[in-house]
């Protein structure tokens, strides 16, 4: 497919949902790259990672992508096109932060001009950046969770339930004050 790289990255995550979709396979956008979309690119990205919910095999993901012309990167799981700025990565499912589970009624979806992404909503895209900080001490994953926090509707039940069940709970309220402050 041709002005791939005339795409940016919610119109490029928007054609890839929307190709897969195509061929049955339901995706979801996590990590790095919903974080961007969230923070209107204020943190860096360099591929898009999406969870499937459909539990495709590999094969048939590659025959999918192979129609907008990405293609596997070895045997990992990553594909590529010359094209794109971006590779492609498909984390294990389920679609999880942590320990809790995300169903489809909690996935986000905004339109751009080459379709709809699905993605994680900001609330819980910002449990998955303060858990990486929790666990790896990750600064820049406390600073996307905050900025996340400042330009999003938070649902602070939701949250301090998650921070609670995942054994942080002096955390959220830290947390809290710092979106506060």
């Amino acid at each position: 497919m041709k002005g791939l790289e005339k795409l940016g990255r919610a119109e490029m995550a928007a054609l890839i949902v929307n190709t897969l979709a195509d061929a049955g396979i339901d995706v979801v956008l996590v990590g790095g790259s919903c974080v961007c979309i969230w923070t209107n690119e204020r943190f860096a990205s360099f591929d898009l990672d999406f969870i499937d919910l459909t539990y495709k095999r590999r094969k048939e993901i590659a025959a999918a992508l192979a129609g907008i012309g990405f293609v596997p990167k070895g045997q990992t799981r990553y594909f590529e096109h010359p094209d794109s700025q971006w590779s492609v990565e498909f984390p294990s499912a389920p679609l999880a932060v942590g320990h809790e589970e995300i169903g489809n009624d909690r996935v986000a979806e905004l339109q751009t001009p080459m379709g709809i992404i699905r993605l994680l909503n900001p609330t819980d895209c910002i449990k998955d950046r303060l858990l990486w900080y929790y666990l790896e001490n990750d600064l820049q994953c406390w600073e996307q969770a905050l900025d996340i926090a400042h330009g999003h509707k938070v649902i602070w039940g939701d949250l301090k339930t998650w921070h609670d069940n995942e054994g942080f709970p002096d955390e959220f309220r830290t947390f809290k004050d710092a979106v506060s402050s």
